[in-house]
């Protein structure tokens, strides 16, 4: 059977087709289909999702669908990517058809995340911090210390009840302090760009450090320096991993969930 179906990278800023002389996955030739002032990075496939009983395989697989998206950063300054498996299947018309037509369809809003893209990239930053000496200090704060004076002579009840009192308050004032911590670094980071918000870490990168916060931001080369360097100065009590640069899959989703 015939590759009838389209596999669709990501769209980006272009008036015109071209060979794009690019392998995909699988070496599939990748080219540009065109309908206004987009085009699609695409290669023809079969009417079916790419599949694989070997983990391996996926992760070769998505490699290579974020190896063309990187270069096409490269190549047109900004990428709105796809998620990995978007296939355009025929239906009434050819599979070159039914694209052109969501393109066209979805111009403003593509547009509109285009807009929001170009010229930038995505990084991903986890920011760790020391619990154990957090947990220190706060027990030994004088609110704490007058809890437990105040347990000095009592009855086995009263002071058992003193003791809890004193752990609630260390988790509270603890969680109180993280909090500020957060915020602290939040606030910094949004003074360089808007585009920044809090994601779910999904993988410990120095897993024997306690995560404080995991933010995904949209930055310049500029911006992305300006904001190692805020990190880098964030003191000896807190560390950080900047991982990137990437394809604005955050910031796209984000666009297209205010859409729905």
């Amino acid at each position: 059977m015939p590759d009838e179906a389209l596999y669709v990278y990501g769209i980006v800023e272009s008036s015109f087709c071209k060979d794009w002389s690019e392998i995909g996955l699988e070496r599939k030739k990748v080219y540009t289909i065109n309908e206004g002032n987009f085009s699609a990075l695409v290669h023809k496939c079969k009417e079916k999702a790419y599949i694989s009983k070997d983990p391996n395989k996926i992760k070769e697989m998505i490699l290579s669908h974020n190896l063309i998206l990187d270069k096409a950063m490269e190549d047109f300054n900004g990428v709105i990517p796809m998620h990995f498996n978007t296939i355009i299947k025929r239906g009434k018309s050819s599979a070159q058809s039914s694209l052109k037509m969501w393109i066209s369809e979805n111009h403003e809003n593509l547009q509109r995340i285009l807009s929001r893209v170009k010229g930038k990239r995505e990084y991903g930053i986890r920011i760790y911090y020391d619990k154990e000496k957090v947990i220190e200090e706060v027990s030994n704060s004088e609110e704490i210390k007058d809890i437990e004076t105040n347990r000095e002579g009592k009855g086995t009840g009263l002071s058992y009840l003193l003791q809890s009192k004193a752990k609630t308050k260390i988790n509270e004032i603890m969680w109180g302090r993280v909090n500020e911590f957060k915020k602290k670094f939040y606030d910094s980071i949004e003074k360089v760009t808007n585009n920044v918000k809090v994601t779910n870490s999904k993988v410990l990168i120095e897993e024997e450090k306690d995560l404080l916060l995991t933010l995904s931001v949209l930055v310049d080369e500029l911006q992305i320096g300006v904001i190692k360097k805020t990190l880098e100065e964030s003191g000896n009590d807190f560390s950080f991993q900047l991982a990137g640069p990437f394809a604005p899959y955050s910031f796209v989703d984000d666009e297209n969930d205010r859409q729905r």
